[in-house]
């Protein structure tokens, strides 16, 4: 195993990212980051299959990305700026994935992808348009909790006696 051996996945999910359509990429971006938020999570949590129970299954009360974001950063697993970043990206999501034909040239999306603060920003006469701001926001992100799970498990919760 060399030292980037774990970043394969991330280097697939690149090419992935590439090849689709804007609202692929967006679906293909928040999936991912549902999925490491739910690994972050899961790696705070003390280690029982109850604990899972929170993260998936039926009605599972931390199985949808809206819910992983708020549990991740009142658990302080993500940052405030990453977790501000998230919020934007999930309204994004939702957006291209409850309106038909949407765009990021669409003001309301536009808007909201310039405001994210991880993205890539605008210098020079360089301009970073709202897809690319997006795109880089949520690559950031990513980069970020690709590792956060096992720094997080480093400090899992554990079930304690209490006084009565």
């Amino acid at each position: 195993m060399t030292d980037s051996d774990h970043l394969a996945d991330f280097r697939q999910l690149l090419d992935e990212l590439n090849a689709e359509s804007p609202r692929g990429g967006v679906m293909v971006a928040c999936a991912t980051l549902d999925d490491l938020l739910a690994k972050t999570i899961a790696a705070r949590l003390i280690d029982d299959a109850n604990a899972g129970k929170l993260l998936d299954g039926f009605n599972a009360p931390l199985g949808s990305f809206s819910s992983r974001i708020v549990a991740a950063f009142a658990l302080g697993v993500v940052s405030r700026l990453e977790f501000d970043d998230l919020q934007v990206i999930r309204k994004i999501r939702n957006d291209f994935a409850h309106r038909a034909g949407v765009s990021f040239a669409d003001p309301s999306i536009k808007d909201k992808a310039m405001t994210l603060k991880m993205a890539a920003q605008d210098y020079g006469i360089v301009i970073v348009p709202p897809a690319g701001r997006f795109t880089t926001a949520a690559v950031a992100l990513i980069l970020n909790l690709t590792n956060r799970p096992y720094y997080v498990s480093q400090k899992r919760l554990v079930t304690e006696e209490w006084p009565y």
